[in-house]
């Protein structure tokens, strides 16, 4: 089945078009920045506490597990620390430019 054809393109593409120039696109595009962003970071963290395990599992003394503990916590606030970083920077509107007003 073929699309009816608008000003010599077909209506899908016109739709798109207007969908991609309305705020609801802004508001999707947002969404799906943060989907990935949140997805990205909790595949970070869930590696870490893969890796935390192996590190425990190797320790054979008590001041092993102290340093592999301590590694484990300061990479958790450097990540929570970059996330909210990068989260604030998304969530952050762009400046407008606005023409200089003359007094």
């Amino acid at each position: 089945m073929a699309a009816k054809k608008v000003n010599g393109s077909s209506e899908g593409v016109a739709e798109t078009l207007s969908f991609l120039q309305s705020p609801a696109a802004n508001g999707f595009l947002l969404s799906q920045k943060l989907a990935l962003e949140a997805t990205r970071f909790w595949a970070r963290r869930t590696q870490a506490y893969a890796e935390q395990a192996q590190a425990l599992v190797a320790c054979r003394e008590p001041a092993e597990f102290v340093n592999a503990q301590t590694r484990f916590f300061e990479r958790m606030r450097e990540d929570y620390a970059s996330e909210t970083l990068a989260v604030a920077d998304m969530l952050t509107p762009e400046p407008v430019e606005r023409d200089a007003v003359i007094d």
